[in-house]
């Protein structure tokens, strides 16, 4: 792009063309905005970064991409995650994450999985190109900001970086997703808030064979944390090729911490990290795809929006990897900006409800990043007493192989955001790991159902929610899901689902719905309230003040 388009006008102008920024735009101009780009790369960044996808992204971006290009996405689902003392300790861990199996099936492979490894660089190319095709994104690739003010609208003033050439574009909406050092936030003046403390590693990404792993390493697609209190060297060392599934082959990454004498230049030559790798690979069999020093910050700035200008993804929250949730914070956050953004556009709701997407947002992405903080602490934490209890864990645990299960019976506990009414969800403090069993056969976790849409789940009849939500406008109408726990008989079908039979499977659908026979949830993992059979006036009545709707 060029001069040509001097002041030109945009529905929204985004800075930064990443990952964020271009699902931003895609999901923007899906709804009909005119959107103007700006990414100072020309080309993708060629080095894999971010590395796992939840359920909630994964549906996402298939949605994003297409059939043609999501057939290209390479990926695998995660079979584990496991906590272990020692390198040659790998098949004693004595905390384990891993979905259960079912009637045979291990929960969501047919699908996404609880955690999906994937390749950025190539994410990337595909939203690129999903991107370039789309009539209503302008891209202006190979350009900087360098000015940004707001009067009436939001100028911004780039510079295309091999002329030299500057010219002012303007939008009615200005997102800033220009990563960690973001540009944006600094011109909105929102100040970072510290979380806890930075941690420096060494990331190693390597391309190999699974013939190259070690006698003992030969697991299955996951991730193993490795404490290391002797060596002191805590590891995170993930396997993102599946043994019979996934598509994302001959890719392994090594997360090393480093400690105080090491010398960060002489620790990345191909020496010292063949000499890292050796106990899980053979070093004659790789090749060291990247290697760098990353610094992890526990970050939150405590200002998301300055009149019709936000800050998306990093340029508002930077997380530690413990829990890989860094991108799909950011890709959850900014679906939740962007439904906001379009119904105020749309004059549909009160301009407030653009205040909202910091006060729904803020609270899960603090949790997130302190989980994140937790789990990273029980790696570095190698202090005596502290690997004495991991010891006496693993004595009773691992090494009887009964590690502690740590895939969660609820997600982190989600925080119901006021928002004119109080929901009673008060015998529910999270959003239950509710498993069905899907049509072709496959058992399925309720996160993956539908994850970006409001959903009402009922216990059975759906009739008197139907009704209810039958005047609700057609952008803000939930989906409406009945939950049978199979007493009845019958199978999952259409917007019915029938509940997995193990005794927990149909203790989490009475736990569910304890005292309630409707659920109301948000898109992602947040529970809005739950309800009684007779109050479906009352459930629509405080769906729809979500919205903030006029008239």
């Amino acid at each position: 792009m060029g001069g040509e388009c001097v002041n030109k006008e945009y529905d929204v102008v985004i800075i930064g063309g990443g990952p964020i920024g271009s699902i931003a735009s895609l999901l923007l101009e899906s709804r009909g905005f005119n959107v103007a780009l700006v990414e100072r790369n020309t080309v993708p960044y060629p080095f894999p970064r971010a590395i796992a996808l939840n359920g909630f992204s994964m549906g996402l971006v298939e949605g994003l991409l297409g059939p043609e290009l999501w057939s290209e996405f390479e990926f695998t689902p995660a079979i584990h995650v496991g906590y272990v003392l020692n390198k040659d300790k790998m098949d004693e861990p004595f905390g384990l994450m891993q979905p259960p199996v079912i009637d045979g099936k291990i929960l969501d492979n047919d699908n996404f999985g609880f955690v999906s490894w994937f390749n950025q660089p190539q994410l990337e190319r595909l939203l690129r190109t999903s991107v370039e095709a789309r009539d209503g994104i302008t891209t202006f690739y190979g350009h900087e900001a360098l000015v940004l003010w707001e009067d009436g609208l939001n100028f911004i003033k780039i510079q295309e970086l091999s002329s030299g050439e500057s010219f002012e574009i303007s939008g009615k909406y200005l997102l800033g997703a220009d990563g960690g050092g973001s540009f944006v936030r600094k011109q909105m003046g929102a100040e970072l808030k510290s979380l806890g403390k930075s941690i420096h590693f060494l990331i190693v990404d390597i391309k190999a064979p699974r013939s190259a792993l070690r006698p003992g390493m030969d697991f299955d697609a996951g991730g193993h944390q490795i404490i290391d209190p002797r060596g002191k060297r805590p590891t995170t060392f993930l396997i993102c090729e599946g043994k019979n599934h996934g598509t994302y082959k001959d890719t392994f990454r090594f997360e090393f911490a480093l400690k105080g004498g090491d010398d960060y230049t002489k620790i990345q030559s191909p020496d010292s990290i063949h000499e890292l790798i050796d106990p899980y690979l053979n070093p004659d069999d790789v090749e060291i795809v990247r290697s760098t020093i990353y610094k992890f910050n526990s970050l939150i700035s405590q200002n998301w929006r300055v009149n019709n200008m936000f800050t998306i993804g990093d340029a508002t929250h930077q997380t530690s990897p413990f829990q890989g949730q860094g991108l799909n914070m950011g890709i959850r956050n900014t679906s939740n900006l962007v439904e906001k953004i379009d119904l105020v556009d749309k004059g549909l709701s009160d301009d407030s409800l653009l205040d909202y997407y910091q006060v729904e947002c803020y609270p899960d992405s603090k949790a997130v990043i302190k989980q994140s903080l937790f789990l990273g602490g029980m790696l570095f934490n190698i202090k005596p007493h502290i690997n004495l209890l991991r010891a006496i864990i693993h004595s009773f645990n691992g090494k009887r192989g009964k590690p502690i299960d740590l895939f969660p019976a609820f997600v982190p506990e989600t925080v119901t955001v006021e928002n004119g009414f109080s929901p009673g969800k008060a015998n529910q403090k999270g959003y239950p790991m509710y498993n069905y069993i899907s049509e072709e056969g496959f058992p399925r976790s309720l996160r993956t159902y539908h994850p970006t849409e409001y959903r009402i789940f009922c216990n059975g009849d759906t009739s008197s929610v139907l009704d209810a939500v039958g005047g609700v406008p057609e952008i803000v109408s939930p989906l409406v899901v009945e939950l049978s726990d199979g007493s009845e008989g019958g199978t999952t079908e259409g917007s019915k689902l029938v509940s997995a039979q193990r005794k927990e499977d149909l203790d989490k659908h009475k736990k569910l719905f304890k005292g309630a026979d409707y659920v109301l949830m948000a898109p992602g993992y947040t529970m809005l309230g739950t309800y009684k059979r007779g109050q479906e006036s009352k459930l629509v009545r405080e769906y729809l003040s979500r919205f903030k709707l006029l008239g």
